[in-house]
């Protein structure tokens, strides 16, 4: 549904009606524009997301004292997404009015608030399942929704899985395309064995690799000491020392909600996490012939599975349009909230001299 924004006060009054189920956490993404969808920077171009590997490389040599405090890889990505290199992450905040700002501090149209969570549409991902051939895919997820002891769509930075799908990031596109195409060949295997067995992987995920006599997944056990994936291991062990050579690839496609530690006042003010995107693995599959917009398509499937819908219209996206001619007032309504460019870019000494200039040819 889509909800049109004059003031801070209807903006806030908006976002209480919406937000009003205390089982899940919400997120909000401000654009100050409005774009044909919400990918992250490294999908607005097949030739950053196919270099996506020497980008993260190239910035990492370039600069390496700036990654000093970094401990894993996916601080490193989020230290990059802080500087504009292109990545996979998707800004977001935990206050809404940080989204509003970034919806209306520039751009010529009308700016654009959308809204995130840490639980999964269901429908939306058991429709991406669908589309990817994995019918049956959808129970596996269905069996651990709710759980506490385990999420599959929101982590920390300091998780093995984050640790692994960020270090997939600096694999050569060789190896990308030797890992998915095994990855793919499971999920295959794995929605066979629920419609031939009613069984499911993540019943027997924790036991599997310690388990000699089991052979359906005999394969998949192979392909892990194939050299793509000691690769991936011996780089995830860089920064994770205790890190076991295992995975679970229902992780590896799905978007999930990542808390990362405040690495800057920049961030802490903005209270910042991220949304990352998975891996499209048609992308570095060599035999599937895949057109561009497909990879674009598949990506934002992913993102909107965390997506806010509307509750009787299932299909239609949460989305606050401040239009254009209201956004001037609002930022000057934020400004007295104390929500500016100071307090968003706090190390930025220029932003604050261009603020103080303006302040007085305003009067």
């Amino acid at each position: 549904m889509i909800h049109n924004i004059q003031t801070v006060s209807g903006y806030i009054e908006e976002i209480e009606k919406l937000i009003n189920d205390k089982k899940q956490n919400y997120y909000f993404r401000g654009q100050d524009d409005a774009f044909s969808n919400t990918l992250p920077s490294v999908f607005r171009s097949r030739k950053l997301l196919d270099n996506e590997d020497n980008m993260f490389n190239d910035f990492l040599m370039t600069d390496p004292q700036l990654f000093e405090k970094c401990r894993t890889n996916f601080e490193r990505m989020a230290l990059m997404e802080h500087y504009h290199l292109p990545t996979r992450l998707l800004d977001v905040s935990s206050n809404p009015l940080i989204a509003l700002f970034f919806a209306v501090k520039g751009g010529q149209g009308n700016g654009e608030v959308y809204i995130y969570k840490d639980q999964p549409n269901r429908d939306k991902l058991a429709k991406m399942l669908d589309e990817r051939g994995w019918h049956e895919l959808i129970a596996e997820y269905d069996f651990k929704s709710g759980l506490t002891n385990h999420n599959y769509f929101k982590k920390n930075a300091f998780s093995n899985e984050m640790q692994l799908e960020s270090s997939l990031a600096r694999q050569s596109m060789a190896d990308k395309s030797a890992f998915f195409q095994t990855i793919k060949n499971f999920y295959q295997l794995d929605d066979n064995y629920i419609s031939q067995q009613h069984r499911l992987w993540s019943n027997d995920y924790l036991n599997y690799f310690d388990d000699n006599t089991s052979n359906y997944f005999a394969e998949f056990k192979h392909d892990l000491h194939t050299l793509p994936f000691l690769r991936l291991f011996e780089e995830a062990k860089r920064d994770i020392p205790s890190f076991e050579n295992k995975l679970n690839p229902l992780e590896l496609i799905v978007p999930k909600i990542v808390t990362v530690k405040r690495m800057s006042r920049r961030m802490e003010n903005q209270q910042g996490l991220f949304l990352f995107v998975p891996f499209i693995g048609d992308e570095y599959d060599q035999s599937v012939n895949i057109n561009y917009s497909e990879v674009e398509h598949q990506a934002q499937s992913a993102i909107d599975i965390l997506s806010l819908y509307n509750s009787e219209k299932p299909n239609e996206k949460e989305k606050y349009i401040i239009p254009a001619q209201y956004k001037r007032p609002i930022l000057d309504e934020l400004s007295k909230l104390g929500i500016d460019y100071s307090f968003i870019y706090p190390e930025d000494h220029a932003k604050k001299a261009e603020m103080i200039k303006e302040k007085y040819l305003g009067l």
